[in-house]
């Protein structure tokens, strides 16, 4: 029998215990979805040594027997064999590795799974698999930064390797060329990422065991080495999202986007209608170019995600936006609150909403389809507890600026965690002492967020808070964020209850 991991599946062993994924938390689905999605599996140092045979490429067992015997000296080589085998199998049976009696019948599998949509079945192979040698397997479906305890022999606890390094924020260039009214980022910015700092930081977070990369900017296209990122990231077996206005995408760039299965692309479409779109990037025949670029990505086959940031100029077309990716099958998420400039100024935030405004827009995503999304979040949010992270910043996540300088996330590049220039990445993760405070940072630091009713129709950020306050104070919250919440919670839960979508929250 030959086995290998899927090419739209990734695998990590870190110390202790193994992460692996259905890519699913790192690109984007269609709203009707091809096949089953499962999402992350964390498995004990048994089963992450014996998965860890495993690569892209077909492999038979008595290829991979050679490598496992080494590891597990001392074991019954049958019984070995065996237990692999069983491994293997259950989860090749939930989608992340094929099969066959061939390399080319293994190859096959793959093409062929993604037609299979009833594994219901198949998945009790995971029940109570373990050995005497203590592999075993838990579902958790959620990432490290979710605390977990540990209830049976074998099983990981999670909560012990939940400052795990997965993913990477870089910003390639914070020069654009757009102009969008909203934007957090001064458009005064000019810098380009070093390709040598960029591919020196890739090559350290990778073996850090990261999972994922984001490109973006400012403007990713803009770099010359664009194509050549994308490649060395396909190459060290990375997820990669791409965050692009698109205008400057280029058959060639597509192609190489193509040929890695764990890629993804979000853009931003303001309004269907280019007078309005071109007005908030201020740049004229831009609506057309990027709806242009959705198209053919999508025709290529590129995961496709579209971004609607809401304001005072496209207040009244979000569902058109919404309605234009559905009959795409490309799902379009709605920011109805813009975050303010990072440098304190405040000076996007004349076009943000007002609270009424803000309502017509969820009116419109409710209409939209998007309540189910809507109170689904809700009831997420409802199962955290004073004990649980505010956010995965510093805990799985990191970002690099242009000028090679690390901060928490996207938009709080205020907060310098240290410099790449000067540092490693894992010196700065391990050991920068600004990163240790935020991963201290819970829920229960937000004691009146704890007691509010309105707290599952609100996410807690730290950078909104810091780029919203002078004084740059990430635990005062704004008052409106409050306001915002209460009337996201009466929108939805009065369209759910009305349309007898789901249980009132409790």
């Amino acid at each position: 029998m030959f086995y290998k991991i899927r090419n739209d599946a990734l695998f990590r062993r870190y110390e202790g215990f193994g992460y692996i994924t259905d890519n699913s938390d790192y690109s984007y689905r269609p709203l009707v979805p091809g096949r089953p999605y499962f999402g992350d599996k964390f498995v004990n140092e048994s089963a992450a040594v014996m998965l860890s045979a495993l690569s892209k490429t077909p492999r038979s067992i008595e290829s991979i027997m050679l490598d496992l015997k080494q590891e597990f000296e001392g074991v019954d080589a049958a019984e070995l064999q065996a237990d692999a085998e069983t491994l293997f199998q259950a989860f090749a049976d939930q989608g992340y590795l094929s099969f066959g009696t061939t390399a080319e019948n293994c190859t096959q599998h793959e093409r062929d799974w993604p037609n299979k949509t009833d594994v219901s079945s198949e998945s009790s192979s995971f029940d109570g698999f373990a050995t005497q040698h203590g592999t075993n397997v838990e579902s958790t479906h959620t990432d490290l930064s979710n605390d977990s305890s540990a209830h049976d022999d074998g099983v990981l606890e999670i909560a012990d390797n939940k400052n795990a390094l997965r993913s990477l924020h870089i910003d390639l260039t914070n020069a654009c060329n757009e102009r969008c009214v909203h934007c957090y980022i001064p458009h005064s910015c000019r810098q380009m990422l070093s390709s040598e700092l960029f591919y020196r930081i890739i090559e350290e977070g990778r073996h850090m065991n990261m999972v994922h990369v984001t490109l973006s900017g400012g403007e990713p296209l803009l770099h010359k080495e664009f194509i050549h990122f994308l490649a060395r990231c396909r190459e060290l077996d990375l997820a990669v999202n791409v965050l692009s206005n698109l205008l400057l995408l280029t058959d060639e760039m597509i192609e190489e986007m193509r040929r890695n299965h764990l890629l993804s692309v979000q853009t931003s479409l303001y309004a269907i209608e280019p007078r309005i779109h071109d007005a908030i990037t201020g740049r004229e025949g831009s609506c057309e170019k990027t709806k242009n670029a959705i198209l053919k990505l999508r025709e290529a086959g590129v995961a496709v995600q579209i971004s609607c940031p809401a304001m005072k100029q496209n207040k009244d077309c979000v569902g058109d936006v919404i309605d234009w990716g559905a009959k795409l099958n490309i799902a379009v998420g709605v920011e109805p609150s813009i975050f303010a400039s990072y440098d304190h100024s405040g000076c996007n935030l004349v076009h943000r909403l007002s609270l009424e405004e803000l309502g017509d827009v969820i009116d419109q995503q409710l209409l939209a389809g998007q309540a189910s999304t809507l109170y689904e979040n809700a009831k997420s949010r409802a199962e955290l507890t004073a004990e649980s992270p505010v956010c995965s910043v510093c805990k799985n996540s990191v970002c690099v600026s242009a000028s090679g300088e690390v901060f928490p996330c996207a938009g709080w590049q205020t907060n310098i965690l240290g410099d790449l220039n000067k540092q490693s990445l894992r010196d700065i993760w391990e050991n920068s002492s600004k990163a240790q405070q935020l991963r201290a940072v819970k829920r229960k630091h937000f004691s009146k967020c704890l007691a509010c009713e309105n707290r599952c129709y609100c996410t807690i950020c730290m950078m909104r808070n810091a780029n919203e306050n002078q004084d740059g104070d990430a635990f005062k919250i704004n008052a409106f964020q409050c306001r915002i919440a209460a009337l996201t919670r009466q929108k939805v839960e009065s369209y759910a209850n009305s349309h007898n979508l789901v249980d009132d929250i409790d």
